[in-house]
């Protein structure tokens, strides 16, 4: 059954600066897709016509095989701000978690008590029963906001920019629980320019392009090797590295606070927490993708779902880090002869052989990481 289908949606706001240009898609129940795009693509304003709180000004579209909205699909859908503070209205937590299974599912005040007690063990925020919204860090706000889409157990959940304002733990938690509800069988639909979480979240990938259409769509894997395209979007940056005196350029996915680069190249050149300290040519990454089952929430998730299997989730992984090895791998080794060329022409003869060498371990390693890239490609 196929709960959204699109057919050229467009959308402009009233002061004639278009949000969405002729979006045409399809996403079928138990689908967890990811949605793509720089801020300003139009992600949002998209996730609000899938909610029904905007109209496209022109376009067809479907919610579960039926032309447009009833109040029944409504109520099977749930969204969650970007802003939290949008979202939150009530005096106190408890009284946000109670207003959705009280006023849209019909529940007394004893189930829906039960549901809020859930949700609350669910996000790990009891502690946070009496308190005001508005007294709360964003974070916490966040994690209420996503207590209130919980607590009327949808069928589709809509996800705006979910880890924004989240510290790192919570964004592990956060993913753990998309997963969680993926499994129980729900749809979800996350807007992101996050790519580091999407491998972990979605089945199915939709790029948007600052031109507000839809760029390219497919498996995360296959849109996280395309560079050229989301380079285009956006959503990668070219990062250019300074080493006494000349740069080079990677390409980078997401903010740094999620992808620790540390280059030492010398004290007064060193990236990073060691800058200053750092000396020789050491390269630290660091890629924590650590993600696993999460085995919480009555019917809301599925209760005693258990962890992904440890082999499983290592491959994953894998897939990920692999093709980022084998793309710095190859961009060094030339970069090396690069300058074994420069090193060359000074002079400096010998020199020029060792950085060839160099670039020359550096083709054997790529050669080694794409072997590893098949094997784990056909485990």
């Amino acid at each position: 059954m196929k709960v959204f289908e699109l057919q050229d949606i467009s959308y402009a706001h009233k002061n004639g600066h278009k949000a969405l240009d002729g979006i045409s898609f399809s996403i079928g129940q138990g689908e967890a897709v990811s949605i793509l795009g720089s801020n300003g693509c139009g992600k949002s304003t998209l996730l609000y016509i899938l909610q029904g709180l905007l109209m496209p000004a022109s376009g067809r579209m479907r919610v579960f095989s039926e032309d447009g909205f009833s109040d029944g699909s409504r109520a099977r859908i749930s969204l969650l701000f970007q802003n939290s503070q949008a979202q939150l209205f009530s005096l106190s937590v408890w009284d946000e978690l109670m207003f959705g299974p009280l006023h849209l599912r019909g529940m007394g005040m004893e189930a829906a008590g039960q549901r809020a007690e859930e949700v609350m063990g669910l996000l790990g925020i009891e502690r946070l029963r009496d308190r005001s919204p508005w007294q709360l860090s964003g974070g916490e706000m966040k994690k209420v906001a996503l207590g209130t889409c919980l607590s009327t157990n949808p069928d589709v959940f809509l996800l705006d920019e979910p880890t924004s304002g989240l510290d790192p733990r919570s964004q592990v938690e956060l993913v753990e629980l998309i997963a969680a509800l993926k499994k129980a069988g729900k749809t979800i639909i996350t807007a992101t320019h996050d790519l580091h979480i999407i491998a972990d979240i979605s089945d199915r990938a939709i790029v948007m392009g600052e031109n507000h259409r839809v760029l390219l769509e497919g498996g995360p894997q296959e849109l996280l090797r395309k560079h050229d395209m989301l380079l285009s979007a956006n959503l990668i940056h070219e990062h250019v590295h300074a080493h006494d005196g000349y740069e080079h350029g990677h390409t980078h996915y997401g903010p740094h606070e999620h992808h620790e680069h540390a280059h030492g190249h010398g004290p007064e050149t060193a990236h990073g927490p060691e800058a200053g300290r750092s000396h020789g040519n050491e390269h630290a990454h660091e890629h924590e993708h650590e993600i696993g089952g999460h085995a919480a929430g009555g019917d809301i998730t599925g209760r005693g779902a258990g962890p992904e299997p440890q082999s499983s989730e290592i491959m994953r992984k894998l897939k990920v880090l692999l093709p980022h090895w084998a793309e710095h791998n190859s961009e060094h080794a030339r970069t090396y002869m690069e300058w074994a060329q420069k090193a060359e022409a000074a002079g400096a003869e010998e020199l020029a052989r060792t950085l060839k060498e160099i670039s020359k371990e550096g083709e054997k390693l790529n050669a080694l990481l794409e072997k590893a890239k098949k094997v784990i490609e056909g485990s």
